[in-house]
């Protein structure tokens, strides 16, 4: 570890240690997340409740319509332009997905990561790649919950956005050697993306996922979550912003012999389910 990486991982530890609710100030639509997870979490909350929390934020009542008419929720092509009905169909738990991923859009756009907008943003890409990776994955490939493992997809990033505001707001010196802060940043994430998704009152199933996403079961097809999470990321674009593509690609090869993977299988899948990966993406996105 070189001194620089050293430096940043000391600069921004002492705000992992001091997280609580309050330090999580992403953004204005933070708030509209936290009322979606409660009210999936609430036994007597009904679709009518969830549908006036989604009207009442534009930008997510987008997103929840796109997916409503993607590929992967409405293959016939019957397209539907009435809110509610998109909340019937979309379900409540993706929409848990999808109100964190705008908070995470909104985390991207604020003031506070203007002076690091670029790597917020390939940290944002790479974020909606790996939901909707996860998602098919866990559809076509296995029989974890598609819905659990898009929401572990959407926030196994998070631990780093975290700590790239609080560089960027309390630290700006460290931007200057982005490098090093990159790698501060995967040194520090297991740690505080945990402390980070126990705070925001995620269900431990997807803590424990978003942990353990590093360490493949080595089955095909995937039987736990965190196997799930592990193939989206090996599928999408590279871990770290600065990762070299084409040493990734190379990496990958080698790692599959090693891992066990059929990459078959896997090329087959992905051939297979693109429009579908691309639909969610785009949902996600939008």
């Amino acid at each position: 570890m070189t001194p620089a990486v050293q430096a940043a991982m000391d600069a921004l530890a002492p705000y992992a240690q001091s997280m609580d609710a309050e330090e999580l100030s992403f953004a204005i639509s933070a708030d509209v997340s936290l009322r979606v997870m409660r009210a999936v979490d609430n036994p007597d909350v009904g679709m009518d409740d969830l549908a006036r929390i989604v009207t009442a934020e534009p930008l997510l009542s987008a997103k929840v319509m796109r997916m409503s008419n993607s590929v992967a929720l409405n293959p016939a092509g019957r397209s539907i332009s009435d809110l509610k009905q998109a909340v019937m169909r979309v379900g409540i738990a993706p929409i848990r997905s999808l109100a964190m991923a705008l908070t995470l859009d909104q985390l991207r756009h604020s003031q506070r990561m203007s002076a690091c907008r670029q790597l917020a943003n390939r940290l944002w890409e790479r974020s909606i790649h790996v939901a909707a990776l996860a998602y098919v994955v866990a559809r076509r490939l296995s029989t974890m919950p598609p819905d659990e493992a898009m929401l572990a997809g959407i926030v196994h990033d998070l631990g780093r956005f975290y700590l790239l505001g609080v560089a960027a707001e309390k630290h700006p010196d460290l931007l200057k050697d982005q490098h090093s802060l990159v790698l501060a940043l995967d040194e520090l994430d297991v740690v505080v993306g945990r402390k980070l998704l126990e705070t925001l009152g995620l269900p431990d199933a997807i803590v424990s996922a978003v942990a353990d996403r590093n360490t493949f079961g080595g089955s095909m097809p995937p039987e736990k979550l965190s196997d799930v999470l592990f193939l989206a990321c090996w599928l999408a674009p590279p871990a770290n912003p600065f990762e070299d593509a084409e040493a990734r690609n190379d990496a990958r090869g080698q790692e599959s012999a090693a891992l066990g993977l059929d990459r078959q299988t896997i090329a087959d899948f992905v051939t297979a389910s693109g429009d579908e990966i691309y639909s969610i993406a785009l949902a996600l996105e939008a």
